[in-house]
């Protein structure tokens, strides 16, 4: 599987740690061990500075933090700091046929390449820019998805894998040089930049991948081919730092998947990021700020969910990222962190605090072991000190986690809607021994809204919609976590569209009651429009979709 947000934490120095601490001739040269040695950092590549220097931010190479970027002046939110043409992109398979393969717009009308007949063009214009790049690749990309199915190997890694081989060939050929500098994919080389971490991938992942490199460099001209080995390493490449390119119309949809090296490389991830990255037309990224940044701050941004609990997020990013998360958040004492709340069971005494579990050690947390499990000792309230045994503050979470699994087995499998609402609403009733900000609660609130829709209840589904929206924005007020952010602006979205059909129902039955829903469904737009502003900017798509059902509403009130 190839994740769709990227990765790009320098890795600690482990080989220095190990060298100072095996040193069998450590007495001997006790005196001169003792003196500190200068560590020689590698200077940036002029490319990188000069690819950025139109935007407000400021590229640091240090020993603590690797590469990164920081604010170079104090910053309001949305600024665009970094727009990025992919070195490479591809549309995802689900989406194939539906979008151009070179600017990404909707297939009104399909132009197929007759050959690979898996390369989709909206207009003649896009296929004779693509013409130089796809003769090089028509050949394997035909063959990616009967390789992928012989392999167990994703097809779409491979033909990316495919693109980005082809790029580097044609950076060695002669380049137009007064194409604009903005819309230049980022040179191949800057992909060998990126980490691979593949010394840290499953044996068994090298060992597909392997089988699947051989048989698509088969495929090849001589003039993309580069060795198996080295094509495992930019599949692992890929597979850390890769970013996916949402939908203009759907929500939280990527319909294509890219190699962004600039923003891979220092955009960092932060459980409580400052800064999101959004996909334009056209195959490019920009990163945007979500709220105002200090100068000097580091620019950081989420690759997972936000509203997951501290050991759930660290587990994710050590698994899928391959480092530790040592964020501000992260590393923040849990008795004042929002993260206490995430897995929170009330007080049994004072019903105000949560029970205090600590966060997990990397050497636990790399087995797949957590302190809820581990630690058979009592669990102290952060408020008033009272203690409860391990089981005691297990059994809640236990019970909410049967019951969610429950109810999405009734809708995944069954599809019963009615019965996957029923074990949902067990947990998200109000009351009870999980805390309101319990990651359960939300986690069980998005399926029970789409539930009540499907099953028509439009009532229960708009009250589901604002339960979800307030529980967000007291997670930002509560935890300083981000309140502008593409998934909050998709819920206002989501509860306009709920108004909307609430004001259709009541359409020629009860005049009051249409104009009721409509207001409410212009303001929710309203809220979403004041989000999509910040975060994907006023010119973006999915900011000019909601202006356009705001403008809709206001010619019907």
């Amino acid at each position: 599987m190839v994740d769709t947000v990227e990765a790009e934490m320098d890795p600690v120095d482990l080989g220095e740690k190990l060298d100072q601490n095996c040193n069998i001739d450590a007495k001997k040269k006790k005196k001169k061990s003792n003196k500190k040695k200068a560590v020689a950092i590698t200077p940036l590549p002029p490319f990188y500075q000069e690819a950025l220097a139109s935007y407000p931010v400021k590229l640091n190479n240090t020993k603590t933090k690797g590469r990164h970027a920081v604010a170079e002046s104090n910053l309001e939110q949305g600024i665009t700091l970094c727009q990025e043409q992919a070195t490479a992109f591809v549309v995802r398979s689900e989406y194939i046929d539906q979008q151009c393969h070179v600017c990404l717009s909707d297939l009104k009308q399909k132009m197929m390449c007759s050959d690979c007949k898996k390369t989709f063009y909206c207009s003649q214009d896009c296929l004779e820019k693509d013409n130089d790049l796809h003769v090089l690749i028509c050949g394997p990309i035909a063959q990616t998805e009967a390789i992928g199915r012989a392999t167990d190997v994703d097809a779409d890694l491979l033909r990316l894998m495919t693109i980005l081989m082809a790029r580097k060939y044609l950076d060695t050929q002669s380049q137009d040089e007064t194409k604009d500098a903005a819309a230049r994919p980022t040179p191949y080389w800057c992909v060998q930049d990126l980490i691979s971490h593949r010394e840290s991938a499953e044996p068994a992942f090298i060992k597909v991948l392997t089988e699947a490199s051989q048989r698509l460099v088969m495929e090849m001209s001589e003039k993309i081919q580069l060795p198996v080995d080295d094509m495992v390493t930019l599949a692992c490449r890929i597979n850390s730092n890769a970013h996916g390119l949402g939908d203009n119309h759907a929500r939280n949809t990527d319909v294509a998947l890219g190699l962004f090296p600039l923003g891979a490389l220092f955009f960092n991830h932060g459980c409580n990021p400052n800064t999101t990255f959004i996909g334009l037309s056209n195959g490019q990224l920009a990163f945007r700020t979500i709220r105002p940044v200090s100068k000097d701050e580091e620019l950081v941004v989420s690759y997972i969910d936000l509203y997951s609990d501290r050991d759930e997020r660290r587990q994710e990013l050590l698994q899928s990222k391959h480092f530790w998360c040592k964020c501000k958040r992260c590393t923040s004492p849990m008795e004042k962190s929002v993260d206490r709340f995430l897995q929170g069971v009330v007080c049994s005494k004072c019903k105000e605090g949560v029970y205090i579990i600590p966060a997990t050690s990397v050497e636990h947390l790399s087995k797949g072991q957590r302190n809820l499990y581990l630690d058979q000792g009592n669990f102290k309230c952060g408020k008033c000190g009272s203690e409860a045994s391990s089981d005691q503050v297990r059994k809640p979470l236990e019970s909410a986690n049967k019951s969610y699994m429950l109810g999405m087995s009734a809708i995944r499998q069954e599809r019963n809607y009615r019965r996957g609402a029923e074990k949902l609403e067990q947990i998200t009733k109000s009351g009870g021994d999980l805390h309101a900000l319990n990651a359960f609660r939300l986690n069980s609130l998005i399926p029970l809204m789409n539930c009540k829709r499907h099953n028509g209840d439009l009532k229960g589904a708009i009250e589901v919609n604002k339960s979800i929206i307030a529980m967000m924005e007291q997670y930002a007020s509560e935890g300083s976590l981000p309140a502008n952010t593409s998934e909050i602006s998709d819920f206002w979205q989501n509860l306009g569209e709920l108004c909307s059909s609430m004001a259709n129902e009541s359409k020629g039955r009860s005049s009051v009651l249409e104009k009721k829903w409509l207001k409410e469904a212009r303001a929710a737009f309203s809220h979403a429009l004041k989000v999509r502003s910040v975060v994907f900017g006023k010119p973006h798509p999915k900011t000019k979709l909601i202006e356009e059902y705001i403008a809709a509403l206001s010619s019907s009130l």
